[in-house]
């Protein structure tokens, strides 16, 4: 049933109005039609950009739902994804509103006819059909599947004749006859609610997003296939996030999810309620899946991937293999008795003897462990050796596992494998960086970009601040730079594909919005049932329109809480109100020509744990690092080198001045200094709020 909202009236009397108006506008002596210049036909290919652009349906390219990509979509003969109007076609046939001819074409420079374009129409707003013939003279010559659309339309004063008493069935439809019915449509029905990922590939798992395209409508929805009404949950992005769906262990290997939903908005009619269909599944047991993504080469490794579809949070495993050895970077989530990842790689792709390296002790990258203690080097950062003891429980197993932390190297043979560290997600957290190939193995700090997921991971964890994380950031970004590293492909925890550089940029740049704007930078969670609503994140870029061009980070606390965040020290507590102007701090400085001599940076106290049967325990901290709030710093420059370069970058962009030796300088310049053993070198700067300062010096030792 449809209402006309503000009235609460029958939508039979919303009609009643509607025919009413129509008939007066049949009195008129020509439509406002008549007037347009013969030759102004839009052709389909206009028209159907329109609709997508109004409805806002992505192209399949636009997100990275990989279960979609695992069909091919559907594509028009005579249209090209890169055509003008290529993907707002594709997307619109994604949808259902458009099929091809019987030789599989759109024809898209064609006109579209009157009646075609009141059936797309109608289709698009779900508009129901009618069965009421029109008053135009030439009723009978619309054609019988186009009669219900026409009806409905013109019943509803959307969409009069080409003249008074004609409605011209057959006549191409002209650009100010489309915008004009836009228009009345807009004006008349509430859009119908669409929902995204897309109901036609089947997925372990789904993060529902409902939407409107009419503004300030309300979605009122249901999650059991009831039918829903204006007391039934009102659905918002901003509130309830993307809706997790997801099979549960007693629930496997299948189940539909179904959605139904209405929009509302007063003084127009409601839409329609739509069903949306979601097929779920996940093999209770599945053989681990590889694919190749590089080949090996005399100076670059094998890269494959590695994952299991019955995992619930189908990770990525990345098997890296040089002329001389191997590395198996992660090792997925598959019950370690259920199925062996050790046996799969030995009688699949390793041709040299290899090493596993678990990127952090997460369920999902470290269950299979076991299986590769015998026979392989385990190496895994001792920051995370206490969750890592749920895996390998005997301490003799235990005492085999290798620490690994920034500064290791792994020679494969034709490539070299550097070692850094970026904690956050988890303490333990470390990447691997094949330098001169460009490529980057980071586990899970640098997010994932599953549409279908919605993945706002986790960055604050362990008493991790945003401010602490964005200077280690910075400073590994730089340490991937130094001797002319490259950072081409990035391989994550969780996207399927290879990511690329501008990922890592991304990642910089939502933290440092949040620096930059405090609370007016971060934004409500994405993952709606998963975190409590309003969960505090940084976002940057959409998912359904940006493809792998987006980052979400989930920080901390809730939106508008006291959740410290941010760093609070006797400088400053950069949480209180404007806090984030008070930031005159550095959080990098890069150095050419010399070495900074780094401090230790903790993010919180140590954990004390029982590993290998004996007690230790571990900082949580990383060694040798620039410390935004450490003053004085010494500067190792070789005895041959008279000058050396200087990249200052501070913590915030807003800051008012960035001064070195009294010189004014722009934030992250490049900068020449002459030096000899004792030269001492200061910047100081004036933080946003034009009042807090901070002066560093860097004194030069020469060797």
């Amino acid at each position: 049933m449809l209402y006309f909202r503000g009235f609460y009236k029958p939508y039979k009397c919303a009609l009643t109005i509607a025919i009413v108006i129509s008939m007066l506008l049949m009195l008129l002596p020509a439509s406002s039609f008549a007037a347009d210049p013969k030759g102004n036909e839009i052709t389909k290919a206009e028209f159907i950009a329109k609709i997508t652009d109004f409805f806002e349906w992505p192209h399949p390219d636009d997100y990275n739902d990989i279960w979609e990509r695992a069909v091919s979509a559907k594509q028009f003969n005579d249209v090209q994804t890169s055509d003008k109007y290529g993907k707002q076609i594709e997307a619109a046939y994604e949808e259902g509103i458009i099929s091809a001819d019987e030789f599989g074409n759109f024809n898209p420079d064609n006109g579209i006819t009157r009646e075609e374009a009141a059936v797309i129409f109608a289709e698009a707003f779900k508009i129901p059909e009618s069965s009421t013939p029109t008053d135009f003279q030439d009723d009978a010559e619309i054609s019988e599947n186009a009669k219900g659309s026409v009806y409905a339309l013109v019943e509803l004063g959307c969409m009069p004749g080409a003249t008074a008493n004609l409605f011209k069935p057959g006549d191409l439809i002209k650009t100010n006859e489309v915008d004009q019915i836009f228009r009345t449509l807009k004006n008349t029905v509430v859009a119908p609610v669409y929902a995204l990922p897309r109901q036609h590939y089947e997925a372990p798992r789904r993060y529902v997003k409902l939407y409107c395209a009419t503004p300030g409508a309300t979605i009122y929805f249901t999650r059991d296939g009831s039918e829903p009404t204006t007391d039934s949950d009102v659905y918002t992005v901003k509130d309830r996030g993307h809706i997790n769906e997801i099979l549960s262990n007693n629930e496997l290997p299948e189940k539909d999810v179904v959605y139904k939903a209405f929009a509302v908005k007063d003084g127009l009619i409601s839409s329609e309620v739509q069903t949306f269909t979601w097929r779920l599944y996940r093999p209770v047991v599945d053989d681990f899946q590889l694919e190749l993504f590089l080949e090996k080469t005399t100076t670059s490794p094998a890269v494959y991937q590695l994952y299991n579809d019955m995992e619930s949070v189908r990770a990525m495993a990345w098997y890296i293999e040089g002329q001389d050895r191997g590395i198996l970077f992660d090792a997925l989530q598959t019950p370690a008795a259920t199925k062996d990842l050790k046996e799969f790689i030995d009688k699949n792709i390793a041709q040299k003897p290899y090493d596993l390296i678990i990127g952090h002790a997460h369920p999902d990258h470290a269950v299979q462990a076991p299986n590769f203690v015998k026979d392989h080097n385990i190496y895994s950062n001792e920051r995370g050796w206490s969750g890592l003891t749920r895996y390998l429980p005997n301490p003799e197993d235990q005492a085999k596992v290798i620490n690994i932390d920034w500064g290791d190297t792994f020679d494969i043979g034709g490539s070299m494998l550097h070692v850094y560290a970026l904690p956050g997600h988890a303490s333990d957290n470390i990447i691997l960086q094949d330098k001169a190939n460009g490529l980057i193995f980071s586990s899970d700090i640098y997010g994932c970009t599953r549409a279908g997921s919605a993945d706002n991971v986790g960055v604050l964890r362990d008493g991790m601040r945003a401010d602490i994380l964005l200077s280690f950031a910075q400073q590994a970004y730089s340490a991937y730079k130094q001797d002319g590293g490259r950072t081409d492909m990035l391989f994550t925890g969780h996207d399927e594909y290879p990511l690329a550089d501008n990922n890592l940029l991304l990642f910089e740049a939502a933290l440092q919005q949040v620096i930059d704007k405090g609370e007016e930078g971060c934004s409500p969670t994405l993952r709606g049932l998963n975190n409590p609503p309003y969960s505090r994140t940084t976002l940057i870029g959409d998912m359904w329109k940006d493809g792998t061009n987006w980052i979400s980070l989930q920080l901390a606390g809730i939106m508008g809480d006291d959740t410290e965040y941010l760093t609070n020290n006797e400088t400053a507590n950069y949480n209180g109100p404007h806090g984030f102007k008070q930031y005159s701090v550095l959080s990098n400085i890069e150095i050419e020509g010399g070495e900074l001599v780094g401090k230790t940076v903790a993010w919180r106290d140590p954990s004390s744990f029982t590993f290998a049967g004996e007690s230790m325990t571990v900082e949580i901290a990383l060694k040798n690092m620039f410390d935004p709030w450490s003053y004085e710093y010494t500067i190792l420059v070789p005895e041959k080198n008279d000058s050396i370069t200087i990249v200052p970058t501070t913590m915030s962009t807003q800051v008012k001045r960035i001064r070195l030796n009294g010189k004014q300088i722009r934030y992250r310049s490049s900068n020449e200094i002459a030096v000899s053993d004792g030269t001492v070198i200061t910047i100081d700067i004036i933080a946003p709020d034009n009042a807090t300062t901070s002066i560093y010096t860097f004194t030069v030792e020469k060797y």
